[in-house]
């Protein structure tokens, strides 16, 4: 799917997305996730438990989508978990800076795509392209994100952003980070050990 698709909407939220606020974004974050969790798990987890309870076989296929239903809800809960960890490790270790203009690449649904923060010379666009996950599970690019986003981070490495007006978190990092290891190498042992901290010194696997 192309830069050029559709925005999901924005919704209120109870905290400011002007960059003064990324503890109320993270705080509402893990909210939103464990929320999810409590939703689908009270759904999930009587058809599991009736079988036990009742001892009726034909109760069993019940039971079965039950239980693979709560373990998947499971996972998703524990997945969004760690990404919102990862983003307020981030958010803790550097200032938010807004960065403007944000350039859509690419979007892989449904909460997956590809950026690149400001302008620079044409033949390092693929290094300066930034994956970036986002954490609310909504579908499509944040809305107007392509008028800028407040970032923390440091770019060879990745970072975290919060998206003004929507106050979506991503967590970002190098598409490539082979075109940006150079840049890695030669960032000095103070933005080193800061990118460690934050938890951004090695890639991990974006979804």
């Amino acid at each position: 799917m192309t830069a050029t698709s559709s925005e999901s909407p924005a919704t209120p939220v109870p905290y400011a997305t002007d960059g003064t606020d990324y503890r109320g974004a993270v705080r509402y974050h893990y909210a939103l996730a464990l929320k999810r969790f409590v939703k689908f798990a009270a759904v999930f987890t009587p058809l599991w438990v009736q079988l036990f309870i009742w001892k009726i076989e034909y109760l069993l296929p019940l039971a079965i989508v039950g239980f693979i239903g709560l373990l998947v809800t499971l996972i998703l809960f524990c997945s969004r978990m760690f990404w919102i960890r990862k983003c307020s490790r981030v958010l803790h270790t550097y200032p938010l800076a807004f960065r403007t203009p944000v350039e859509k690449v690419d979007l892989q649904p449904p909460t997956t795509f590809f950026l690149r923060l400001g302008t620079g010379d044409k033949r390092d666009d693929e290094a300066r392209t930034l994956r970036a996950k986002k954490l609310t599970g909504r579908p499509g690019w944040p809305a107007d994100i392509s008028q800028g986003i407040w970032f923390a981070g440091d770019d060879p490495f990745g970072g975290a952003a919060l998206v003004p007006g929507t106050g979506e978190l991503l967590f970002m990092q190098p598409r490539i980070r082979e075109l940006t290891a150079e840049q890695r190498e030669n960032a000095g042992p103070e933005r080193i050990r800061r990118a460690r901290r934050a938890g951004i010194k090695r890639a991990v696997n974006i979804r």
